[in-house]
């Protein structure tokens, strides 16, 4: 039994913050009915290559879900979101601050009816400050956070080419949602989760990208932040990565790529003298890298025990012997764009593997979900009438 059976997630979200999160809930064998409106729905249906009305990136967060249509903006709607809190456990929503309130879904109202139930409010900025009703991105988050202006190119900040803010607050709300569910066992009780994305994306980065500004006292010591210097080093047919961490693997680089000459340079003796000669130290690796091709760079260093690897492109991932062993990249079908890749979820830790259904389409499981809740079909068939619904067909 997957250790999210029984749990119960009403979800209420757009793009990756929030369905991400539950997402994963659900690869942990959580029940999650997806909540969207009657017009567009989760703007992610959208995002990137798409088929037949679904992106690949919606299907890969959205698998193992059910999608309910609803305008929230009506009383029949409204009562629709109050029967399916009845029997939830957790209540995710992505809407920006006090936009739940309005609708009358604020966590006061809910938990006086529902005090068990787990209330999870992630937003870009929280529920207060000067920037709590701005809208948030996961560039303007990068740009706060501190992601883009460590990140450079040419010596300009540049952003992730990746929604690392968005994945990073789903993170964090997972983590939140199982501490809430946890303690929901020792009391009985529900609470209120406040999740900030900014504040998700700082607490992410501080500890690496924050190290220099961390220490206060006036007799710290301080050098150049590794992280900086990072880079790939360019070899004769590509680019591979390199990471002599410690002595003993600077030692074991040396000797694999036979440039033992450079362990009596007094620069790079031990980890704390290359600490403050970062920058010349991964010249010197690129310089020495440069001359391999990438196979028998990384063949040697690994054999040797010096962490290495080629670069992969996003196309060849699926293709690394690690990856196809572990058959963890699996090609997969869907009703509505066919065959298409997606990894496992995380559910084989637990010793059992769980699959997914397909990703929905926007409220196609919406007559489903309402006979569940005790609507007959002559009643469905009035709220698909007036608009309250979006029933797929």
């Amino acid at each position: 039994m997957a250790p999210l059976t029984g749990i119960k997630v009403v979800e209420l979200g757009v793009m990756i913050a929030v369905p991400g999160a539950s997402g994963t809930l659900a690869g942990l064998g959580a029940s999650v009915i997806k909540v969207e409106d009657t017009e567009r729905g989760d703007e992610l249906r959208n995002y990137g290559s798409t088929r037949n009305g679904m992106s690949g990136w919606f299907a890969n967060t959205n698998a193992g879900k059910r999608s309910v249509s609803v305008d929230l903006n009506t009383p029949d709607g409204k009562e629709i979101l109050w029967r399916l809190l009845e029997d939830a456990d957790v209540l995710i929503q992505g809407f920006r601050t006090g936009a739940l309130d309005k609708l009358g879904f604020d966590f006061k109202t809910v938990a006086q009816k529902h005090p068990t139930l787990v209330y999870c409010s992630s937003t870009g900025f929280g529920e207060s400050g000067p920037y709590a009703d701005l809208p948030a991105y996961d560039p303007v988050i990068q740009s706060l956070s501190g992601w883009a202006g460590f990140q450079s190119t040419d010596g300009k900040p540049t952003l992730h080419k990746a929604m690392v803010s968005d994945k990073t607050a789903a993170v964090y709300n997972v983590q939140a949602i199982l501490a809430a569910l946890v303690q929901r066992g020792r009391t009985g009780k529900g609470c209120f989760i406040e999740a900030s994305m900014l504040e998700s994306n700082i607490m992410f980065n501080w500890p690496d990208v924050m190290m220099q500004c961390t220490l206060l006292e006036e007799d710290a010591n301080h050098v150049p932040n590794i992280f900086g210097s990072y880079r790939l080093y360019e070899c004769t047919d590509g680019h591979a990565t390199i990471a002599c961490g410690n002595d003993k693997q600077w030692q074991a680089f040396c000797q694999a790529l036979e440039v033992e000459n450079l362990l009596s340079d007094s620069r790079f003796q031990t980890a704390k003298v290359r600490a403050t000669h970062i920058p010349e130290f991964f010249e010197v690796i690129a310089e020495v890298a440069s001359g391999f091709s990438v196979e028998t760079l990384v063949s040697r260093l690994r054999t040797a025990d010096v962490p290495a690897a080629p670069v992969h492109l996003p196309e060849a991932v699926r293709n690394d012997p690690q990856v196809v062993t572990r058959g963890f990249i699996e090609e997969k079908q869907h009703p509505r764009i066919g065959r298409y890749l997606g990894a496992k979820p995380p559910i084989s830790m637990f010793g059992e593997e769980i699959t997914l259904t397909p990703a929905p389409m926007m409220g196609e499981q919406t007559t489903e979900v309402l006979i569940e809740l005790g609507y007959d079909q002559p009643t469905i068939d009035s709220l698909k009438l007036a608009g309250v619904i979006n029933c797929f067909e």
